[in-house]
């Protein structure tokens, strides 16, 4: 009884270890790689459409400031931190003529370069602002720049 159960356990566990071999060969094949970038470009216009809301009138300005600057909802250091970062928010916003922004569109993102980390790669986010073409480079921890 004991040796029947061992080796239905046994033979269990290899068909679940063939298995899962067998599904991430198959996931290369078909592109599991594009889950992670779909996610990437994803987790990238969503940064961005938060921003944006929290430079509209009435939006979450501190939450859209630590978004541009790291992508997070926190900028460590302190207010002296924030404030470096908000004082970069509002000339970079001043720059491309956001100020007063009212309504925008979020076209599309696409991924431009990867790392093989999640979370790394850089992600082109397009749109309109009042009507006017955008392009922004997002890549997580770092600041997001204007495209030409």
């Amino acid at each position: 009884m004991r040796m029947e159960l061992y080796a239905t356990l046994t033979s269990k566990k290899v068909l679940i270890a063939v298995g899962a071999i067998v599904f991430l060969a198959v996931a290369e094949k078909c592109g599991l790689s594009y889950m992670f970038t779909s996610g990437e470009a994803n987790s990238a216009k969503e940064r961005v459409r938060r921003i944006l809301d929290g430079m509209k009138t009435g939006g979450n300005r501190e939450q859209a400031i630590a978004l541009w600057k790291l992508g997070t909802l926190h900028i460590p250091g302190g207010i002296e931190a924030f404030s470096m970062a908000a004082d970069e928010f509002d000339a970079w916003e001043a720059e491309h003529e956001l100020v007063g922004m009212e309504t925008y569109e979020i076209t599309g993102a696409k991924v431009t370069a990867e790392t093989g980390k999640l979370g790394e790669a850089t992600v082109i986010v397009s749109g309109t602002i009042d009507g006017m073409a955008f392009k922004f480079k997002v890549v997580q921890g770092k600041p997001i720049q204007w495209v030409d």
